[in-house]
């Protein structure tokens, strides 16, 4: 009887422990609920749409790399032209 009884206090020890180890994962799942419900509302605050904002973001990146472009084109004309003009430096 002895070790029935040692198992099944060592399961009910497991138990509590598989329950303190469940009580806190739920609470700290329902923090990054909180957390995340947050950044949604403020990125409706700043009006965009929370579904769309890896498309925006993604638009605007290609968008900066086209000017980024274009800005180094436009450079490397001006450092061109100026090439023709050796005294100005």
């Amino acid at each position: 009887m002895d070790e029935i009884q040692k198992r099944i206090e060592n399961l009910q020890r497991r138990h509590a422990e598989v329950m303190q180890r469940k009580a806190a994962a739920s609470g700290q799942l329902q923090a990054r609920k909180d957390e995340l419900a947050e950044i949604v509302k403020e990125i409706r605050a700043a009006g965009f749409d929370p579904k769309q904002i890896t498309h925006i973001r993604d638009k605007a990146r290609q968008d900066l790399a086209a000017e980024i472009t274009k800005h180094e084109t436009e450079l490397a004309e001006v450092e061109a032209a100026l090439q023709g003009f050796p005294s100005i430096k």
